[in-house]
């Protein structure tokens, strides 16, 4: 388990989503914003945050917002950035579009981590590298993999060491799903609002 000094986060909350129509940070979800929801979780912990974001209106959430160091890289591109701006040892990737997010599934990723080491959570399909935990000392190999434009994610991650987070045993993997498509969010809203009453 790494200390919580340890560790730095950054939500990525990258450009428009073609689908969403928006930026998905953006939209609201059971009337606030995405990322609103993401940012109360890691300030109940207490953790150092960043957004990364080329779109200033993200400067509303009272967070240091950093645009990506090569842009149009997608998501490899954001952890590179996340990685090269971190102060700390290890960084806490997160994707904006993952409301449902909760404290005991941050904690328990937490807990896991190790400093030198990536660790990922799961679902009962695949791991998800926008919910993980990545070494600073991966930094030079990051930076190779966006300037060869290897930017599959989940391909770094099975190359690297890394331990995997089973959230389908441990929680109700929900925590893990995104939404890219406001008739996915539509659901997700009615679907809680049911399990509410």
């Amino acid at each position: 388990m790494i200390d919580r000094s340890e560790i730095e986060v950054f939500i990525l909350a990258g450009g428009k989503s073609r689908r969403m129509g928006m930026d998905k940070g953006l939209v609201h979800y059971n009337g606030q914003p995405m990322i609103t929801r993401i940012l109360n979780v890691i300030e109940e912990l207490e953790l150092e945050t960043c957004i990364i974001s080329s779109n200033p209106d993200y400067l509303k959430f009272g967070k240091p917002v950093l645009q990506d160091l090569i842009p149009g890289k997608g998501p490899m591109g954001g952890l590179y950035t996340a990685l090269t701006y971190s102060k700390a040892p290890m960084v806490f990737l997160i994707a904006c579009d993952m409301p449902a997010i909760n404290r005991e599934g941050v904690e328990s990723l937490l807990t896991y981590s190790e400093i030198g080491s990536i660790t990922i959570a799961r679902d009962a399909k695949q791991i998800s590298p926008l919910f993980a935990c990545y070494p600073k000392s991966l930094l030079s190999n990051v930076k190779e993999a966006v300037l060869t434009d290897h930017l599959k994610m989940q391909d770094f991650v099975k190359k690297q060491k890394h331990r995997v987070v089973d959230f389908e045993i441990l929680y109700k993997s929900e925590v893990l799903q995104n939404f890219n498509t406001r008739e996915e969010l539509n659901a997700a809203e009615n679907t809680e609002h049911e399990s509410d009453n």
